[in-house]
């Protein structure tokens, strides 16, 4: 198919930057690309055989399918840019709306590649006597250094019609995790966070997540929102209280503290931040958490049953006072 004619990159206006590329295309090819050139799918199908063929790109693939693994991706592009700073950088997320605006990023796409050997794929390992946080295990597996955290770039349209929507003050909370692979090991439990949401009945609370979470009583409903749409909400509230994983990530990311029940399942130091009010109980059991395979419910979780939503609302109304009387 691609040995009769040249069709230049340039004047299909497609890839205007790439002048010395040239695609050989037969009758058939030259037809099909000028029929499905306007299609968002071929469209970017031929993106990414662009940057196959282009030697001085690096491709990001992804851990897995997991929200908070797919932005974490995030916190190695500025210092994979300012290593190679010649190089294309194309990230494969699940998530693509993380890298939307991101300055690092030439280009993100939701296609898997499995036709290059220049792929780079930062990863991070979990069990009993894991050291090192996932933040310095995803940087070091890729042979980069120093400390970093994950980025979104919101825009300004985006962060004003959030405000619009949901005036200021507010807290943002999430009750729920994802127990697919954790079972109910991240799990603090929708009554304790309802009792600790009626502790606070001076603050204005909104809930995201999923749209088929349950609902708390007495918050403003926001589930089912875009990622983006929450992240601006996060972005725009007092702070965000939840559980350990991709939201965590997802705040952190918008600059905004949160409130983290970890119970024991983790040591903190492995994937909290330190600027975050980080709740852990570490009992007999703990860690108990391995990032190899799915985990099995855990009959007693003694950890987070120690945890009492008295004891989050102290730790919130002593920061909320500080940040009063600051």
């Amino acid at each position: 198919m691609f040995n009769s004619f040249r069709v230049d990159i340039c004047t299909c206006a497609l890839f205007p930057e790439f002048h010395s590329g040239l695609f050989k295309l037969n009758s058939v090819g030259i037809k099909l690309l000028k029929l499905y050139a306007g299609s968002e799918f071929v469209f970017d199908y031929l993106k990414l055989f662009y940057y196959l063929l282009n030697h001085k790109t690096i491709f990001i693939r992804r851990r897995s399918g997991a929200l908070g693994d797919d932005l974490l991706m995030s916190l190695v592009l500025p210092a994979l840019k300012e290593k190679y700073p010649d190089k294309k950088i194309v990230v494969e997320a699940r998530w693509v709306d993380f890298f939307q605006n991101n300055p690092y990023v030439d280009w993100v796409t939701d296609k898997h590649f499995k036709t290059t050997k220049r792929h780079l794929k930062p990863k991070y390992a979990i069990d009993e006597n894991t050291k090192d946080s996932i933040y310095k295990q995803f940087m070091q597996s890729i042979g980069l250094q120093g400390k970093a955290a994950p980025q979104l770039y919101l825009t300004d349209t985006e962060i004003q019609q959030a405000r619009d929507k949901y005036d200021f003050p507010y807290i943002v909370i999430c009750p729920v995790g994802k127990v697919k692979f954790s079972a109910n090991r991240k799990e603090w439990g929708l009554e304790k966070f309802q009792k600790l949401r009626d502790l606070m009945p001076g603050y204005r609370f909104i809930q995201i997540g999923l749209k088929t979470d349950p609902l708390l009583k007495n918050v403003n409903d926001a589930r089912g929102l875009a990622v983006r749409q929450s992240a601006a909400l996060i972005k725009n509230g007092i702070l965000f209280i939840g559980l350990e994983g991709g939201l965590m990530h997802l705040a952190k990311a918008v600059g905004k503290k949160s409130v983290i029940i970890y119970g024991g399942f983790l040591r903190p130091e492995i994937s909290a931040y330190e600027e975050n009010l980080n709740i852990s109980n570490l009992v007999d059991c703990s860690p108990c958490f391995h990032s190899a395979y799915p985990h099995e419910p855990c009959e007693t979780m003694k950890c987070m049953a120690e945890i009492t939503p008295q004891m989050v609302y102290e730790e919130i109304n002593h920061y909320l006072s500080d940040q009063k009387s600051g």
